[in-house]
C-alpha cells in the first residue's frame, strides 16, 4: 500500500448536528446527552462548544447559545455518509468512529494530483452536508492521521518529509492516557520527535507496552495492518425530535430534511431510490413502518415527501412519533430515449405521485394495472399493483406476423363488450331475429327474444369490413335494431368455481348476424339468459 487518506471528523456529535441544521452553522453549539424526566440539574455539554461546563454556566459567557440534544440516529448517518464519500474515491476503506481511511492505489487515472483529489474530496464531503471533516494525506495511516489532526484545509506528507513533519507536532495529537502524559512530561518530552528518540528497551522498561506503542506511532509506523470495512449498499438515514411529533405537518418538516440527505448519499455513488421504508418510533417504543414501492428509481425529494405524506394521512401513527429513519433500496437511474415524432410520456416520479394521490382518494385496493384471475371464467379480472417495467424492446406487428407465418388479412380481434349487453332467443327450428338491448335496472323482465344460433346457417364470415360498416354495426347495436342470425359455431361449455359463492356455468357461440358483424354470445345456465360478449373486429 502507497499512499493513504484519512478523513477525519473532529467532533462526530457536533457535525451530526450540524448536518441536520445547516442554519445552525457559524453559532455557537452545545450538544448535550439526554436528560431523563423530572430532573431539573442544568445538563452538562458533551460535545460542542465549552465542553464539559453546564448549560447554564456556558451561557453566562455566550448568552445566544444553542443546545441540542445528542442524537444517536443522527452521529450514525453522519458516519455512513463520511463511508459513502470514501467509497466513492476508493474501494478499500477502513472505518472507525469519526474517522476513514483510504486506500489510494489505483486512484491515479481518477485523479492524477492528491490536492485534486483533497479538493474532490471537500466537494463530496459539503455535498452529504459534512463540512467540518479535516483531511490529510501520507504514506501511512498514522501519517495520513496525523496530517488531517494538525492542520485543517487538507495536508499532504511525502515519505521523504515524514520526519521533520513528525517531529515538532505536540504529544496531544496521539490521544496517549493522562497517567503517561504527565510522566513524559516529567522528563521533558514535548513533542512527537523527542518521543521518537527514546532509547525502546528503556522507554518498555518504565512504560510497559503501552509506552513503545506510542514511540512507534510518532515515528509514524502503523500498529495494525490495514483491515478494509465490508462493503454494504444500505442506505439509511435517521433523525430524531427533542419531544413527541403528533401533527403531520411537523413530520414532514422533519422527514424532509431526512430524505435530503438521503438522495444526496444515493447521488453520491450514482444510484437511486427504488423502494423506501419509513420507519417510525413512537412515544410507546413500538415501530410504526410504511413500505412504499416507487414507479421507477428516483433522486428528486419532493416527490419522495409526497409520496411519504400521502401514505401517512391514509394510514397516520396511533401515536406521537419521537424518531424516524428512512431505509432505502438502491436502484440504477434509467435512461429514457426520447420520440422526434411523439410527445414525451409522463416522469415516472410523476406518474408515481399520481398513482399515490388516486389511492388517497379511492383507495388503495381499487388503483393499479388490470390482471388476469387464476380461474377458466373468461371475464374474471382483478387490479394489481402497478407497477413500471422494464422492457428490453418491443416487438413490431410485422415480426409477429412473419413468425407466425400468416398475412395481416388473417388477423382478428375479439373486442369484449363489458358490461355484457343482454339478448333473448326468439324461436328454436329457424333462426330469425337478435335484438340487443341496452341492458339497465330492470331491463331483464322486458328482454325481446333472439334467435336461437344453434338452427343458424347462412352464408360464410366475413372478418374486414370497412369503417361505414362496422360503424352502421355499432349504432345497430346501441338502437336495439333487429338482425338475423346467418351462421353459427357452438356451443362451448364453460364451468368453474362451483364451491363457491361465484360458480358460474355458460355455453358459448360464435354467430353471423345479418349486419355483417361476428358476435360471441353466451347463455347463462342458471336462469337461461343470454349475453352477447364481445365483437369480432
Amino acid at each position: 500500500m502507497g499512499r493513504v487518506a484519512c478523513l477525519h471528523i473532529p467532533d462526530l456529535p457536533l457535525a451530526a448536528a450540524l448536518r441536520e441544521d445547516p442554519e445552525l452553522r457559524g453559532k455557537p453549539l452545545a450538544i448535550v446527552e439526554a436528560q431523563p424526566r423530572g430532573r431539573t440539574q442544568s445538563p452538562t455539554i458533551a460535545a460542542g462548544w465549552m465542553r464539559g461546563m453546564t448549560v447554564t454556566q456556558a451561557r453566562t459567557v455566550e448568552p445566544d447559545l444553542e443546545v441540542r440534544v445528542l442524537s444517536l440516529e443522527g452521529i450514525r448517518s453522519a458516519q455512513e455518509a463520511l463511508l459513502d464519500v470514501a467509497s466513492s474515491v476508493s474501494p478499500r476503506v477502513e472505518a472507525r468512529a469519526g474517522v476513514a481511511f483510504l486506500d489510494l492505489d489505483g486512484t491515479e487515472a481518477l485523479f492524477p494530483s492528491e490536492r485534486g483529489l483533497l479538493t474532490a474530496l471537500e466537494s463530496r464531503l459539503a455535498d452529504v452536508g459534512l463540512e467540518q471533516v479535516r483531511l490529510g494525506i501520507g504514506p501511512t495511516r498514522t501519517v495520513a492521521e496525523l496530517a488531517a489532526r494538525h492542520r485543517a484545509g487538507g495536508q499532504i506528507v511525502k515519505s521523504e518529509q515524514v520526519p521533520a513533519f513528525l517531529h515538532p507536532l505536540p504529544l496531544d495529537l496521539l490521544d496517549p492516557p493522562e497517567q503517561e502524559v504527565d510522566r513524559l512530561w516529567r522528563w521533558g518530552v514535548r513533542t512527537l520527535g523527542e518521543l521518537a528518540q527514546l532509547p525502546r528497551a528503556p522507554l518498555g522498561a518504565r512504560l510497559g507496552e503501552e509506552g513503545v506503542k506510542l514511540a512507534r506511532r510518532a515515528c509514524g509506523e502503523d500498529l495494525t495492518p490495514f483491515r478494509p470495512t465490508p462493503a454494504e449498499l444500505r442506505f439509511e438515514e435517521g433523525a430524531e425530535s427533542e419531544y413527541g411529533l403528533d401533527n403531520l405537518e411537523a413530520l414532514a418538516f422533519l422527514l424532509r430534511g431526512l430524505l435530503d440527505r438521503l438522495t444526496r448519499r444515493l447521488q453520491l455513488r450514482g444510484l437511486a431510490a427504488r423502494k423506501l421504508r419509513v420507519e417510525l418510533v413512537l412515544e410507546s417504543g413500538k415501530t410504526y413502518a410504511r413500505d412504499l414501492e416507487l414507479a421507477a428509481p428516483t433522486l428528486e425529494v419532493p416527490v419522495l415527501v409526497s409520496l411519504v405524506r400521502l401514505a401517512l394521512e391514509r394510514d397516520p401513527p396511533p401515536e406521537p412519533v419521537e424518531r424516524a429513519r428512512a431505509i432505502a433500496t438502491p436502484g440504477d437511474l434509467e435512461a429514457i430515449q426520447l420520440d422526434f415524432f411523439l410527445p414525451p410520456l409522463p416522469a415516472p416520479a410523476e406518474l408515481a405521485l399520481t398513482m399515490a394521490r388516486l389511492e388517497a382518494l379511492c383507495g388503495q385496493d381499487r388503483i393499479g394495472a388490470p390482471g388476469v384471475s387464476d380461474t377458466h371464467q373468461l371475464d374474471a379480472a382483478r387490479v394489481r399493483s402497478f407497477v413500471l417495467e422494464r422492457r428490453a424492446s418491443a416487438r413490431s406487428d410485422a415480426s409477429i406476423v412473419r413468425d407466425a407465418e400468416l398475412s395481416p388479412d388473417a388477423l382478428m380481434a375479439l373486442r369484449t363488450v363489458r358490461p355484457p349487453r343482454a339478448v333473448r332467443v326468439r324461436g328454436t327450428d329457424r333462426p330469425e331475429q337478435v335484438i340487443p338491448i341496452l341492458a339497465g335496472p330492470g331491463a331483464r323482465a322486458a328482454l325481446p327474444r333472439v334467435s336461437d344460433p344453434r338452427a343458424a346457417d347462412g352464408h360464410p364470415l366475413s372478418a374486414q369490413a370497412d369503417g361505414l360498416r362496422r360503424a352502421r354495426r355499432y349504432a345497430a347495436l346501441a338502437e336495439g335494431t333487429a338482425v338475423t342470425v346467418l351462421q353459427c359455431a357452438g356451443p362451448w361449455r364453460l364451468f368453474g368455481e362451483w364451491w363457491g359463492e361465484s360458480r358460474f356455468a355458460r355455453d358459448y357461440y360464435d354467430v353471423e348476424l345479418s349486419d355483417g358483424g361476428v358476435y360471441r354470445l353466451y347463455q347463462n345456465m342458471e336462469d337461461r339468459s343470454w349475453y352477447i360478449d364481445g365483437i369480432y373486429d
